[in-house]
């Protein structure tokens, strides 16, 4: 498949997705990042948000993969792109329940946090992960 990297997305847990994909876009530390097959070789660090890619599955049908990530690395060399992050949820991996208990519990942080910037960029880091689980699941 010359239109097809292969793309690896692994947690700590599991090998997420293993696989062809045409297209992934990722949410770098500078923005949402898109690497197609035969992309210069790149290494970015990511931030919490929603890993979106165009992957090909049984029978070489294209579909949509979508993931809330957590922070992470993704690298990109012309032949393969390979993503590791602390978790990676499917929608129907998501607790809505909890990831609407983890947002409010990381406002709250966040308010707390005051002038203490370390503070403030974890509870934003909890924060962002928790709306990209919600994401995910369509709430």
């Amino acid at each position: 498949m010359p239109n097809t990297i292969p793309f690896q997305l692994i947690t700590p847990l599991a090998v997420k997705f293993d696989g062809q994909a045409e297209l992934v876009i990722a949410v770098g530390t500078e923005g949402e990042v898109g690497i197609l097959p035969s992309h210069a070789p790149f290494l970015t660090a990511l931030r919490p948000g929603v890993l979106r890619a165009n992957v090909h599955g049984e029978g070489g049908a294209t579909t949509r993969l979508e993931l809330a990530c957590g922070e992470g690395f993704m690298q990109a060399l012309p032949g393969k792109v390979t993503v590791l992050t602390d978790a990676a949820f499917a929608r129907d991996e998501v607790d809505i329940a909890q990831a609407r208990a983890d947002l409010a519990a990381a406002q709250d942080e966040h308010k707390s946090a005051g002038g203490d910037l370390d503070a403030q960029r974890r509870a934003q880091v909890k924060i962002d992960f928790a709306n990209a689980r919600l994401a995910v699941a369509g709430v």
